[in-house]
């Protein structure tokens, strides 16, 4: 079993957890799914068609990678097609090892939320604006995260055109504001962020250079 998302996230950045938990199982292995069947678990179907477990005040959704999108073989090449990078972490319960495609673990600052573009690309109107959604939430839950101009500027002339054309109706429950509302707060997300960064990189570049103490 492989704990990923959100509770990994949280942990890497020292952040409190929440009472949800995704978990992804080896392709063919039923285990999981048989033992909470076996405990009368119910279940629902998610937005992704994966089973989503509500036991007591514990959220579950619990798949395997061939179910995920078009299917893949294993965990790290569905860990490689998720949205951020800082989402594509995942613990593997009997052995504690970490699975980081992405090399995240090994940084000695996290300062970017780490937009995959490969999956980002390949996205409806409708899947952009949820991917705009989740981005948004993680940039208000992670106030030190910016965002590169690079990133930005893909933002601004790809993502938001690509959410103006997606139908709200199916968006409605993930941001009830609607549409103008959320736009309006992207941007402005954007903006802040990217100018913040702009500041830090100024400020680094006037540092005085580093001068070895008497004797050093």
């Amino acid at each position: 079993m492989y704990v990923f998302g959100g509770a990994v996230r949280r942990a890497l950045f020292g952040d409190k957890l929440s009472g949800d938990v995704d978990i992804m199982v080896p392709n063919g292995d039923s285990r999981a799914f048989d033992e909470l069947a076996r405990l009368k678990v119910q279940f629902t179907l998610n937005s992704n068609n994966h089973h989503r477990y509500r036991w007591n005040s514990l959220q579950i959704d619990l798949f395997q990678p061939g179910e995920f999108f078009d299917g893949f073989d294993n965990v790290e090449a569905v860990l490689r097609f998720f949205d951020l990078k800082i989402n594509a972490l995942s613990l593997h319960l009997r052995s504690a090892r970490i699975l980081d495609p992405f090399g995240l673990v090994s940084a000695e600052y996290i300062t970017d939320p780490g937009i995959n573009w490969a999956r980002w690309s390949r996205m409806t109107s409708e899947n952009v604006a949820v991917l705009g959604i989740r981005l948004t939430k993680i940039m208000h839950e992670l106030p030190s995260l910016t965002i590169s101009k690079e990133d930005a500027t893909r933002l601004l002339t790809n993502v938001i055109p690509a959410i103006q054309k997606a139908d709200w109706t199916r968006l409605q429950t993930r941001y009830p504001a609607g549409k103008d509302a959320f736009m309006k707060l992207f941007g402005a997300i954007i903006a802040r962020r990217l100018r913040e960064r702009t500041n830090e990189i100024a400020a680094e570049s006037t540092q005085p250079p580093f001068e070895a103490p008497n004797g050093g």
